[in-house]
């Protein structure tokens, strides 16, 4: 009776912890997997855009530019250039995505508001409208300034580098953007979502000109 007992103790341990180890195994499977996208999400939730008041990155883009669009910035030949580089006291800055049809709504109100400020003598030499497309290279924002005949600048980024240092907001995302006397580069102004008229914007811009240049 003792020499049975001693024997099968030890095989039902063994059976016991096998199981034990087996169920570790698939708990890790089902459950590890939820757990990373909790956190992700939760993390993501954290995260909060850039608001009014903020100092706007230095951020660095890739020369895409025409030369029109390189004289009209102010940027020189080269394959890599600055935020602060760009020639301008107020900057319309427009987060976008060549896959978002709300953006797509911005695009003939921000090539009035382009226009307005070109025939504007006042405004041409101290207000630039640019577009930032958010995870799109540079094939894609071919596609969408051929398709949609976008008349402003539109830089990359395509690695979601600005995005993340400007809080990851969701696109259409509008930011006027005026350099104090400092030199340093202020947002003071932040529409979400679809413009509702070019008209509202430039009456903001000729306000903001006529207070601090």
């Amino acid at each position: 009776m003792g020499n049975k007992g001693r024997y099968v103790f030890p095989s039902f341990a063994k059976r016991g912890k096998g199981r034990f180890y087996k169920n570790i195994f698939l708990f890790c499977i089902i459950f590890f997997p939820l757990f990373i996208f909790l956190f992700s999400r939760y993390s993501h939730a954290e995260t909060k855009p850039i608001g009014i008041n903020a100092r706007f990155p230095d951020l660095t883009f890739e020369n895409i530019l025409s030369k029109n669009e390189q004289a009209y910035l102010g940027i020189s030949r080269k394959k890599y250039f600055s935020f602060k580089e760009i020639n301008g006291s107020l900057i319309v800055v427009e987060l976008t995505n060549t896959y978002c049809v709300s953006c797509k709504k911005n695009i003939p109100i921000l090539n009035e508001i382009y226009q307005k400020i070109q025939k504007d003598l006042e405004l041409k030499d101290k207000v630039k409208v640019i577009g930032i497309a958010i995870g799109n290279n540079m094939t894609e924002v071919e596609s969408l300034r051929n398709e949609n005949k976008v008349l402003y600048p539109l830089l990359t980024d395509p690695k979601f580098s600005a995005h993340k240092a400007l809080g990851e907001p969701r696109v259409p995302y509008t930011m006027f953007i005026r350099r104090d006397a400092r030199g340093k580069y202020i947002i003071f102004k932040i529409h979400k979502g679809v413009i509702e008229s070019a008209d509202s914007f430039m009456n903001e811009i000729r306000i903001v000109c006529s207070k601090h240049f």
